[in-house]
């Protein structure tokens, strides 16, 4: 149970990758993102009309790869899911599927970086320093807003987020569902800091390389290409070690929540996995 309702791809998904570094939570619709994304990408960096055409090229020629090579594995993780759903679900299998679907992005990121990093290339001092600044100033943004709140409205806010997730797919939970999924979220590793940290090392990373003037086109290009493709290179060990533990205590929740599911609940979990496939049957079609 993945969150691709709708098919609305995250700025984490496709605009993080074409703007390099930043990770935001608002969506774009899947067939308008090359229109879309011109809104957004104006908030971080102003750029010239040939370095506008060349990104929407890319953005349009990614997009093209995505629907004739992606979404149709996008189809097949569901439609595994869904077998495993129907049958006694199993712990490695399950696992498998997950890290599978989570691996996604990194495909978008290995499929792009190198016009990424060429584009890059082709900004101007004023720019480069433009786009550090305003990712620099939403991880500070974000880092405020981290602050805000203690560490128990913060499990407190997660806590609803996840039952309304899960409400969506399964509908009305029972006391005993309920109850996994508290348990769960109180076991979850909080690792908003970790995540803020790993931001700001991946930045710093990218900020060596684009006010770096010295650099040809070749050194720029290679070193760039590392920032954008090597993200768990900046992730410190303690991150990699929670993001695994995190995963594992999901895994399990999806199975402990699988044996207290009524006939009820299974045919609604059925029916949203039919809508996931009908959705991007009708966009690899499209």
């Amino acid at each position: 149970m993945f969150k691709i309702k709708n098919i609305k791809v995250s700025r984490a998904t496709i605009v993080l990758s074409l703007l390099f570094l930043c990770s935001c939570s608002a969506s774009f619709t899947y067939n308008n993102l090359t229109w879309l994304s011109s809104f957004w990408i104006d908030d971080y960096i102003d750029l010239t009309k040939q370095q506008n055409k060349q990104l929407k090229n890319i953005i349009n020629t990614t997009q093209q790869w995505h629907r004739s090579t992606q979404l149709p594995r996008y189809k097949q993780d569901i439609s595994n899911l869904k077998t495993l759903f129907n049958k006694q679900l199993d712990y490695q299998q399950l696992k498998a599927q997950v890290v599978l679907a989570r691996a996604h992005f990194q495909n978008i990121l290995e499929q792009a970086h190198i016009e990424l990093a060429q584009l890059g290339f082709t900004l101007s001092y004023e720019q480069r320093a433009e786009l550090i600044a305003n990712i620099q100033a939403q991880i500070n943004d974000e880092y405020e807003e981290f602050n805000e709140l203690t560490a128990q409205e913060r499990k407190s806010e997660r806590l609803e987020r996840q039952l309304d997730y899960y409400k969506q797919w399964l509908g009305n939970l029972t006391p005993v569902q309920t109850q996994l999924i508290t348990q769960a979220n109180n076991a979850h590793y909080d690792s908003s800091l970790l995540w803020h940290q790993y931001k700001q090392t991946r930045l710093n990373a990218a900020q060596q390389v684009l006010l770096n003037e010295t650099l040809n086109e070749a050194d720029f290009v290679k070193q760039l290409s590392h920032v954008i493709t090597q993200r768990e290179a900046y992730m410190s060990k303690e991150l990699l070690a929670n993001n695994e533990a995190n995963l594992e205590r999901y895994v399990n929740l999806l199975l402990k929540l699988n044996a207290t599911l009524s006939e009820q609940q299974r045919e609604r979990v059925n029916e949203e996995f039919d809508d996931l496939v009908n959705t991007l049957t009708d966009l690899i079609e499209d």
